[in-house]
């Protein structure tokens, strides 16, 4: 696991760029990303779309979890940049993928190339907050399902679940995002690696041996 410190999020944003144009390089099939809604989406998105044309043309996001009331995650994907880039025709909507529930993360059998997840304050990732595990990671748990009580509103969310993550992402490059002190006792807890998934749930991880780095814009954490 490695440990990447940057200056703001906003530096991330050319990490990410470099990380498309790699995987774009070691393949000409289409490249499969899942992204974060909120705060998280932003140097993700902007990094995307530093991307050349051809391989832009090539890309399929994952959105991880959405909401079902309120402000959507996909506007926000649209509002940091997607919108503009549908309408230059530089992206297709199409490009886009909403988790519904009751059907596969991803429409077709494969693996995403890519994962970029948020981590909030009580160490969730997408909508999969403390307690979920292990019931989210059953053999017979879904790719998708519905979260009925979100510790955050709004309370209702479709999300990925961790049976979803262990389908989809067993085999991606996962990156941990942990921007802005809110989240300094979610960083050192994970670093302290202590707990379970059940009362923190981005250690499903390193847990599971995913290939996973840490990625945060406060050095002093890591020192």
């Amino acid at each position: 696991m490695k440990k990447i410190v940057v200056d703001n999020s906003g530096q991330f944003a050319a990490m990410v760029t470099a990380h498309i144009r790699q995987a774009a390089q070691k393949s000409d099939r289409d490249l499969h990303v899942g992204v974060p809604g909120g705060r998280g989406a932003v140097p993700v998105i902007s990094g995307i779309l530093q991307c050349e044309l051809p391989i832009l043309r090539r890309i399929h996001l994952y959105l991880v979890d959405e909401r079902i009331s309120g402000a959507k995650n996909m506007d926000t994907l649209l509002d940091v940049g997607l919108q503009k880039a549908i309408e230059e025709d530089l992206f297709r909507q199409s490009q886009i993928h909403i988790p519904e529930e009751g059907f596969p993360f991803m429409p077709h059998t494969g693996q995403l190339d890519l994962l970029y997840l948020g981590v909030g304050e009580d160490g969730h990732i997408a909508s999969l907050f403390p307690g979920s595990y292990p019931e989210l990671d059953a053999r017979d748990c879904p790719d998708t399902v519905r979260v009925t009580a979100s510790t955050k509103p709004p309370p209702e969310r479709i999300t990925i679940s961790f049976r979803g993550l262990r389908t989809y992402a067993k085999r991606s490059q996962t990156f941990l995002m942990f921007f802005g002190e809110g989240k300094r006792i979610a960083l050192e807890r994970f670093l302290e690696g202590q707990e379970s998934p059940a009362t923190l749930p981005c250690m499903y991880f390193p847990r599971e041996w995913f290939t996973v780095d840490v990625v945060t814009d406060m050095q002093e954490v890591l020192a």
